[in-house]
């Protein structure tokens, strides 16, 4: 699998970075501005092991996450089980959190992508890479204003924001 990492500094405690990644895993929406609407599967109601998040990119494209793997606190793993993107065949994610400070930390996101057709990679990875960029400042902003952040209103609250 093709492997790109991703970091974003936070200005929010691990402790509460953790609680909107980790235990609300079901509700990313709230700060991912490329997902429309996301919900727990299987009766789930918090991030734990092997819980299942149902994501919706638009009114067509899904993908069904899993966490598969955690070491508390400190790192977790994703791995896409079901989806209709095209042409990609496997993705997982891990998210790891070091605390810099005392209300500051750093997001490390190491996405893995494997694609149906090789060269794929090459069309696709610049626009995985701008969604996951997104997907960490949309993160940011809301661990450090409690505002969500939308396809809508992206555009204005990135160029907008004091980082």
């Amino acid at each position: 699998m093709n492997t790109s990492e991703f970091k974003e500094v936070v200005n929010a405690s691990k402790e509460r970075t953790w609680e909107v990644l980790f235990n609300q895993f079901g509700d990313i929406h709230v700060h991912n501005p490329t997902m429309v609407s996301s919900n727990y599967l299987n009766n789930a109601s918090i991030g734990e092991l092997n819980c299942v998040r149902h994501c919706m990119f638009n009114e067509k494209l899904f993908l069904d996450e899993k966490i598969s793997e955690v070491n508390k606190m400190e790192r977790f793993t994703v791995e896409v089980i079901n989806h209709n993107l095209p042409f990609v065949k496997e993705m997982a994610a891990t998210y790891e959190l070091v605390a810099i400070g005392k209300d500051m930390t750093e997001v490390r996101m190491t996405s893995s992508t494997s694609f149906s057709i090789g060269f794929m990679k090459y069309l696709m990875r610049g626009q995985m890479g701008k969604s996951l960029v997104k997907h960490l400042f949309g993160l940011k902003y809301y661990l450090e204003t409690g505002k969500t952040v939308n396809a809508k209103n992206y555009s204005e609250v990135y160029k907008n924001y004091n980082r």
